[in-house]
């Protein structure tokens, strides 16, 4: 586990090497702590200024630290949630197909659209940058959430509210995991800004690179 105490950001953390090869990556070591959500690291949450809590999590072991998180939103902070949350979430999530295909069909025309870039989260992003697959949909929000991105379909992708004191934020996507693996290339700049969004610091620009160091073992060389 990373370093604790002095990082602006806490990671939720499952398991997942996705999860870690990012928190452990030389551009983002400095903004991210990983809690581990089968641990007793949720009592350290509130040392931190958000949470993020990525895709491919356990989120029915999640919701027995339902409290804990409100009360972490009622002192005015931030939680960024990407899954299906709704066992701990006032809202109700539908499957959808992952269309990782949409690159190649048309590159300028994501699964994603229609996102709204005045919310800080956006700011600064391209429609290309800001878009790319989803695994589901939104199908029932808390009253008077904000709406930030759909599809085509006018179905829901992310929203956010404030109704619990801070702000809270769910989408369907999965930036860690993919970032992770670097496939989709333009992931920087959206990571970067969720980053920024939660902290309010930025990480410096350029590529993630992943820490063969960090996970333990050395990383094969491309043939």
């Amino acid at each position: 586990m990373l370093d604790p105490g002095h990082k602006p950001i806490a990671m939720l953390f499952n398991g997942v090497w996705a999860q870690y090869a990012v928190a452990a990556a030389p551009k983002y070591r400095e903004f991210f702590d990983l809690l581990y959500v089968h641990g007793d690291d949720m009592e350290q949450l509130y040392r931190y200024q958000a949470l993020l809590i990525p895709f491919q999590n356990d989120h029915l072991a999640i919701a027995e630290h339902r409290e804990v998180l409100y009360d972490f939103l009622a002192c005015g902070k931030k939680i960024a949630v990407y899954g299906d949350a709704t066992h701990w979430i006032d809202a109700l999530w539908e499957d959808r197909p992952g269309n990782n295909y949409w690159w190649v069909e048309n590159p300028l025309r994501p699964p994603v659209a229609n996102t709204d870039f005045t919310h800080p989260l956006f700011c600064g992003l391209t429609p290309r940058q800001a878009c790319w697959h989803h695994h589901g949909v939104y199908t029932r929000i808390p009253e008077g959430a904000r709406v930030l991105q759909r599809t085509d379909a006018g179905e829901v992708i992310s929203w956010s509210t404030t109704a619990y004191g801070g702000e809270l934020m769910a989408a369907t996507q999965d930036p860690i995991v993919e970032h992770s693996g670097q496939q989709i290339q333009h992931l920087d700049h959206f990571v970067d800004q969720l980053v920024y969004w939660l902290c309010g610091r930025r990480p410096k620009e350029g590529h993630m690179t992943v820490d063969p160091a960090a996970l333990g073992h050395p990383w094969p060389s491309a043939t």
